[in-house]
């Protein structure tokens, strides 16, 4: 890799993080397209609604929550050779963190490193540092990496290959190579991974934007209404002095706005003031946005948990709700498995001798769990029917 390669391939690589700053904004709930329109007159409220933060929570949650995934081996090969290492990397919240990456942006990357005092490293790389390099086979392989930071006034950039790393520098307009920080890494493959949750890298919600925009949208009229009314024109039938002051340099019109109170008006009050306002059918609005926010879990394949039918059904008409959600998360599982595998077969297969018997990472088996709600009372009437009286099952089972 040569300064002006690498050069070329950053300059290219920007536009694609205008996409990744979006879904950004989404995922942390500031929710981008509410606030692209320009300003104008008061009442501006911008109210994003952050279904996506917690469409993620919920899937990262239900699949992914620290204590979910689980390994096991014939002879215990993995406890002995990986169980350290994982621990010391903090693997179950940073495997969670990789999924929660994957929801947002349809991928997330992995580094790893080696050191010969401490042993295995792996640490998440933003998705806006990456730049990965494909070979042009009929399936990809990648055969580069390059990740590219910038801390305070200092550019720097890691090129990773099958052999080793070089690290570069930005000077000025010029890229400079920083031969004290490259080496080998013995690792027989680029040491980065990724992590996918959908054949084609899509993530969670892109699909479902244009409704939670116009979501926002409609949200945000509400608001504006809302303060429309406060600010509402006051018709009177008699004219309030507003010229004169009194002694704290207050009108009678002034005092009005302050304090909302008319008095020397007459008996009939509704015919001395009134309001002028617009009559908003609010019965439509809500329709709409109930309708709006059951399309958008359902089109998430997600379920909502505020839902009236789905808090207070039954355990087992729960899980017929989620039936939809459990499928799309199985189909998220199969992809993720692949990176959760070649994790372990990269550290198995470090040149360093550190793993022993490297071929049994491929006897490794991933154990999946999922917070499932339960109807307790209905598993107890069952296990008591099938317990009691002829035995039908075991007392095991």
């Amino acid at each position: 890799m040569t300064p002006d390669e690498l050069k070329k391939l950053i300059d290219g690589n920007r536009p694609s993080n205008i996409r990744y700053y979006d879904q950004k904004a989404y995922k942390i709930g500031v929710n981008a397209a509410i606030y692209q329109y320009p300003a104008h007159e008061a009442p501006d409220n911008r109210v994003p609604v952050p279904f996506v933060r917690r469409a993620i929570k919920l899937a990262k949650g239900y699949f992914a929550k620290v204590g979910n995934i689980t390994y096991t081996s014939p002879d215990e090969w993995f406890e002995e050779n990986l169980s350290d290492t994982y621990d010391k990397n903090n693997e179950e919240m940073q495997t969670a963190c990789m999924f929660e990456d994957g929801l947002a942006y349809g991928e997330a990357w992995e580094l790893h490193w080696f050191d010969k005092e401490t042993g295995f490293h792996f640490t998440i790389i933003p998705v806006d540092q990456c730049i990965p390099i494909w070979s042009d086979d009929i399936i990809p392989e990648l055969i580069g990496f390059i990740w590219h930071r910038k801390a305070g006034d200092i550019e720097r950039a890691t090129f990773y290959d099958a052999i080793g790393y070089t690290e570069f520098v930005k000077e000025k307009d010029d890229w400079k190579e920083n031969t004290e920080k490259s080496g080998l890494h013995l690792y027989g493959r680029v040491p980065v991974l990724r992590a996918t949750i959908d054949r084609d890298g899509r993530n969670l919600f892109d699909h479902c934007l244009p409704l939670m925009d116009f979501y926002d949208k409609m949200a945000s009229m509400v608001a504006n209404e809302h303060e429309k009314f406060a600010e509402s024109i006051l018709l009177l039938r008699d004219a309030i002095d507003g010229v004169t002051k009194d002694e704290s340099g207050l009108t009678a019109v002034d005092k009005v706005n302050l304090w909302r109170i008319m008095d020397k008006l007459g008996d009939n009050v509704a015919s001395a003031a009134a309001y002028l306002e617009r009559n908003v059918n609010d019965t439509f609005i809500q329709n709409t946005l109930d309708r709006l926010e059951r399309l958008i879990y359902e089109m998430l394949c997600l379920f909502n948990p505020n839902d009236d039918a789905f808090a207070t059904a039954s355990g087992i008409a729960q899980a017929y709700k989620l039936l939809g959600f459990e499928l799309a998360v199985a189909d998220m599982e199969s992809y993720f498995s692949q990176f959760l595998q070649a994790r372990i077969k990269l550290i198995a297969n470090h040149k360093s001798g550190r793993v022993k018997k490297p071929e049994e990472a491929d006897f490794v088996t991933i154990h999946y769990a999922r917070n499932l709600p339960f109807d307790i009372e209905r598993m107890a009437t069952v296990a008591t029917i099938l317990s009691g009286g002829k035995q039908v099952v075991s007392r095991e089972t």
